[in-house]
């Protein structure tokens, strides 16, 4: 006989589980605050165990670290420099930590030191340098990279000058001079092969706006016998600037006397005289206090000798300079002295007339009269034509019957060093039919 199933009485179960949770609340409630109490207790108490039972740790990873370097200058006693740069592989180093629990928050980019320490480094050449770290929490267990390769080479020292170059748009009206650097020279120290390609240390000093003297710190830059510049981050210097004290003055363009009496000394040959002085450049320029250029307008030279001289001559001369003169464009010019005969002037009556151009069949008459030239030009010109006379032409060409008021014509291509002023500077002439024999 089969026993009867029966249908679960879902009302009872109900009645059950109402009943169970109103019991289970009853003794959850009962005393509640006790309860809470000793929870929170319990919290406390897990984390002190925690927090002071350092043999509990994490690992943690610290990143983006950068090295630096230790013990550079134990090199310089055993005589060595380095010569690479480390700061590049000095750089996103990561280091791993086994940090207590209670300090892991703790640990951080801020409290790890990276550095590449030199202390053991004995001898030149490459070199593999390993790189050490520290902790204010926990302790380093790896570095990546673990190590730098470096090169080492043989310590040098050598003393290079200092140069100035004024760089910007200067002003066109001031003259810019560089008159002291302090020091003038630095001592480099650092790998041989460095050291000795160095040629001078170069300031480039900006004097865009400038129109006063000057003296300011510059930084300069290490340059090699072909102006490439030097990286100066591996290289001990005795100076990291250097004190440049520039002039600046005002210029202006003053002319050069070229006054005869200004310019020669001395009397030049009988019969002779100065007669035209050039002088190149005409003018130059110079620099000095506003005050002092205000009042200068004309430049001397020293003045040149001409005894004794009948011929012209070139000569380079030495311009008179003040002492208050900062610069001057050139001291010397070129003197360009002519020197021709003394010029004289005297009347001359010996004159010789004669007509050009009548025609034939005219008839000339003229009124008699003398003729007096007054003449100019030098001494033996003036001395041959009052013996030779002076060669007097009229020229009738084209004329026809009638009187006329004719121009006397001069032998000015023959002397063209000479000047001919008559006392009548026409001829008054008649021109008339001639009769038929």
């Amino acid at each position: 006989m089969k026993p009867e199933f029966r249908k679960p009485d879902w009302k009872q179960i109900a009645a059950w589980c109402r009943t169970a949770l109103r019991r289970f609340w009853t003794v959850f409630t009962r005393r509640l605050w006790m309860k809470l109490l000793s929870l929170l207790l319990a919290v406390l108490l897990w984390n002190y165990v925690i927090s002071s039972n350092h043999a509990i740790t994490r690992s943690k990873t610290v990143t983006g670290l950068n090295g630096y370097v230790t013990s550079q200058s134990t090199l310089a006693t055993y005589g060595l420099a380095l010569l690479d740069d480390p700061t590049s592989a000095l750089t996103n180093v990561t280091v791993k930590l086994e940090v207590a629990q209670s300090d892991y928050a703790l640990a951080s980019p801020d409290n790890v030191q990276v550095m590449l320490d030199l202390s053991s480094v004995r001898t030149a050449g490459a070199q593999e340098v390993p790189l050490k770290a520290t902790s204010t929490y926990g302790k380093v267990t790896s570095i990546l990279p673990e190590s730098v390769t470096l090169t080492f080479e043989t310590l040098d020292s050598r003393s290079v000058p200092v140069s100035v170059e004024l760089t910007g748009e200067k002003n066109a009206d001031c003259w810019y001079s560089v008159s002291r650097t302090n020091p003038s020279v630095i001592t480099i120290s650092g790998a041989a092969s460095v050291v000795r390609s160095i040629s001078q240390a170069r300031v480039y000093s900006d004097v865009s706006g400038v129109s006063e003297s000057y003296m300011r710190a510059e930084p300069y830059v290490l340059l090699d016998g072909e102006g490439n510049e030097i990286t100066q981050s591996m290289l001990t210097r005795t100076s990291s600037s250097i004190t440049v004290v520039t002039d600046v003055y005002p210029t202006k363009e003053i002319p050069i006397s070229t006054d005869i009496a200004d310019v020669v000394t001395g009397r030049v040959a009988e019969g002779y005289e100065v007669k035209e002085i050039v002088i190149q450049p005409e003018s130059i320029t110079v620099a000095a206090e506003q005050e002092l250029l205000e009042g200068i307008s004309e430049l001397l030279i020293e003045p040149v000798s001409v005894e004794g001289l009948s011929q012209s001559f070139s000569a380079r001369a030495m311009i008179s300079l003040l002492s208050d003169f900062r610069n001057v464009s050139t001291e010397q010019v070129y003197v360009n002295v002519t020197i021709g005969e003394e010029s004289v002037s005297e009347w001359v009556d010996n004159v010789t007339l004669s007509f050009v151009g009548k025609a034939e069949n005219l008839q000339l008459e003229w009124q008699s009269a003398d003729i007096q030239v007054y003449v100019t030009g030098p001494r033996s010109a003036v001395e041959a034509l009052k013996q030779d006379g002076i060669p007097v032409t009229v020229d009738l060409t084209g004329l026809t019957a009638g009187s006329y008021s004719c121009a006397l014509r001069f032998p000015t291509e023959n002397y063209p060093d000479v000047s001919f002023e008559p006392e009548t500077p026409a001829l008054t002439v008649t021109l008339s039919q001639a009769t038929a024999e």
